[in-house]
């Protein structure tokens, strides 16, 4: 039947040549997509090494930067503010006198 339609064969043969061609490159494009997921997406290729000795630098700075604010006078964010603890107070001690309560309806 088709060697009486030889254009037809030859068409035939060249939209799956595309086809796979086609499922090859998304299939590549599906495997860079998940690599980058894998490495959290970071284009730096760094080796780990040169990564961690990266993070420890900067690590660091942001050390030093915050001991030099403290150090100003600036203060730190793990400051405990009075009125926030007050309130902490009150709810802790609320909480404590109606578990009183419950203890004391159970006996």
């Amino acid at each position: 039947f088709f060697s009486s339609f030889p254009g037809i064969c030859i068409r035939i043969k060249d939209i799956i040549v595309m086809a796979r061609g086609n499922m090859r490159d998304k299939a590549r494009e599906a495997n860079l997509k998940k690599q980058a997921s894998v490495n959290g997406g970071r284009q730096d290729n760094l080796t780990p090494a040169q990564r961690a000795e990266k993070d420890k630098a900067a690590m660091l700075a942001k050390k030093a930067a915050k001991d030099a604010q403290k150090a100003a006078g600036g203060g730190s964010s793990n400051a405990v503010d009075p009125e926030k603890e007050a309130l902490k107070q009150k709810a802790l001690e609320k909480k404590r006198i109606e578990a009183d309560k419950k203890m004391g309806d159970k006996k």
